[in-house]
């Protein structure tokens, strides 16, 4: 008996030293089994990042107005050789979210199958009948983005002329400033940049800025947008570094509808129409005109709380050094970012009744801003444009049609467009055409890249959409540049749009083929010093000798 039990204790001590063998040899197996894996996940994610995450090297290099863009051409000195300023004031007026269908007219296109009208329908109708009634000073373009479709990358590419890449869409909530060259640097820049194109002559001081809108601008453009009023109070402030006043608004809370719209709209009728003061000087029937728009401006602020804010006061947004009539005559470049739009699609959809509202209440300050620049004697230029689009949900940040496609109108108190101009235009859009239809290109480059055809079919119309003139929003930096007389941007990809400087020259083509130069030579050259600083740039060797041939 005793034998038995001291064999069944030697069995179980066998069978717990295979067991505990076994179960050593688990766990090793596990721990190479997670190395492995650990270093093929590794391995897998610098394929990934190397191949679809995308980074770039940025160029500490600017453009400056007194070296054009060719090699070892420089400008004479006092002169504005870059491009002579269009426009002695600009206002770029940003509906954040406006998708192009929102902009577009047509009495189909957009409504369902049973006719009816969506809430976006036709709700910018100051678009259509001043396109229509003056067509030489108004155009309205299809303003194609490049993904990724959030407001932070959108707003570099609209000022630097760069694309950027994926990496970047997490850092749309925490954006750090831009470090490289850009349109609204070149405006504050010291010693100053660029032509005057009330005298003809270079600049002697930085340009008069004014920002209102998304707070997003700010950790973009810390140093540009900095207020002046401050150091205006305190006596540091010098008249040769240009004055700046800068309002922004909280951009995060996209149940808010109105405080950032309310905030933009309530500060413009001070810098268009001038301190109320003033009609005392005027004649009855401008006063009149002027009291009227005033009061259709105030109508437009849907929160009352909004006149509460100093700048309501007796001063207004003016200091001692620069009042309010100093505000009002002497602004260059205004820049507004309303946010009203893409609020109400992340909150309620595209499908829903407030859109209505907030796109009627856009084209009412788009009215009233054309309006007031139509009485000024000085060439202007109002810019309105969606830094992207919408999906049928609301959101935006992919690539599909509805995100990427947003809306640009340029119109401007006096004619820069023509029949002939736009003839130009289009012969030099069909060559490129033709030179892109014989490379490896993606097709929509090759046959749509400048006309809009498949509007009708990407939203939902039922007949053949308007052939709708398009454009990359990165076109707007060397567009915007050269029609302020600034140079382009020393990064930047973007194409000069040809119908801005097709009219420049009379009857010759002086304007557009300059306009054109300069674009293609600055490209170049940054073509070059990007390939010369990083080594691995990706462009092929053939590529860069046919650039040069």
């Amino acid at each position: 008996m005793k034998s038995s039990n001291t064999e069944s204790e030697q069995q179980r001590s066998t069978d717990n030293a295979q067991a505990t063998g076994k179960a050593s040899l688990s766990v090793r197996g596990h721990w190479t089994l997670s190395t492995m894996l650990v270093a093929v996940m590794a391995a897998g994610f610098w394929v990934f990042a190397r191949g679809f995450l995308l980074t770039r090297m940025v160029l500490p290099d600017r453009s400056i107005s007194s070296e054009l863009p060719y090699t070892g051409v420089a400008t004479a000195e006092g002169t504005c050789e870059w491009y002579p300023a269009k426009f002695e004031r600009v206002i770029v007026l940003v509906v954040d979210a406006l998708r192009v269908d929102f902009a577009t007219w047509s009495s189909e296109l957009n409504s369902t199958a049973a006719g009816e009208a969506k809430p976006y329908h036709n709700r910018l109708p100051v678009l259509e009948r001043l396109g229509t009634a003056r067509p030489e000073q108004a155009q309205l373009f299809r303003f194609r983005a490049d993904p990724p479709t959030t407001t932070l990358q959108r707003l570099k590419g609209l000022t630097t002329g760069q694309l950027p890449t994926f990496i970047d869409a997490g850092s749309n909530f925490a954006g750090s400033a831009i470090d490289e060259d850009n349109w609204l640097q070149a405006l504050r820049r010291r010693p100053a940049e660029g032509c005057d194109a009330a005298t003809g002559q270079a600049r002697t001081g930085a340009r008069n800025l004014v920002f209102l809108g998304d707070d997003t601008w700010l950790s973009l453009f810390p140093e540009e947008l900095h207020d002046t009023q401050a150091a205006e109070a305190n006596g540091t402030w010098q008249s040769g570094e240009g004055w700046a006043r800068v309002r922004e608004f909280p951009s995060l809370n996209v149940w808010d509808l109105d405080t950032v719209d309310d905030g933009v709209l309530s500060r413009l009728p001070q810098l268009l129409l001038g301190p109320e003061a003033a009609e005392a000087q005027m004649g009855a029937e401008q006063a009149a005109r002027v009291q009227g728009q005033r009061r259709r401006w105030r109508e437009l602020v849907r929160q009352q709380q909004t006149w509460a804010h100093a700048d309501f006061g007796v001063t207004g947004m003016g200091s001692a050094q620069v009042d309010a009539a100093r505000l009002h005559n002497e602004w260059e470049v205004i820049v507004a970012h309303g946010l009203g739009v893409d609020h109400c699609g992340h909150r309620f959809g595209p499908e829903h009744a407030a859109i209505s509202g907030k796109l009627e209440q856009m084209n009412a300050a788009i009215e009233l801003i054309t309006e007031a620049i139509d009485g000024d004697a000085r060439a202007t230029a109002l810019v309105v444009l969606g830094d992207h689009g919408m999906d049928g949900t609301g959101d935006h940040g992919g690539d599909s049609p509805r995100e990427v496609d947003a809306a640009l109108w340029i119109y401007a108190n006096r004619p820069w467009r023509s029949a002939a101009g736009d003839a130009r235009a289009a012969r030099t859009l069909r060559a490129a055409e033709a030179r892109l239809a014989e490379a490896t290109v993606d097709a929509d480059l090759q046959h749509a890249w400048w006309r809009n055809t498949h509007l009708s079919e990407a939203y939902g119309g039922r007949v053949a959409a308007p052939e709708q003139r398009s454009v990359a929003q990165i076109d707007l930096v060397p567009t915007l540049a050269l029609a302020l007389g600034l140079p382009v941007p020393f990064n930047n990809l973007g194409a000069a749009v040809p119908e801005m400087f097709a009219d420049d020259g009379g009857s010759g083509e002086w304007g557009l083929l300059r306009a054109l130069r300069l674009n293609a030579a600055q490209t170049l050259r940054y073509v070059d010093a990007y390939t010369a600083a990083s080594p691995a740039h990706g462009f092929p060797a053939a590529a860069l000798r046919s650039w040069h041939a």
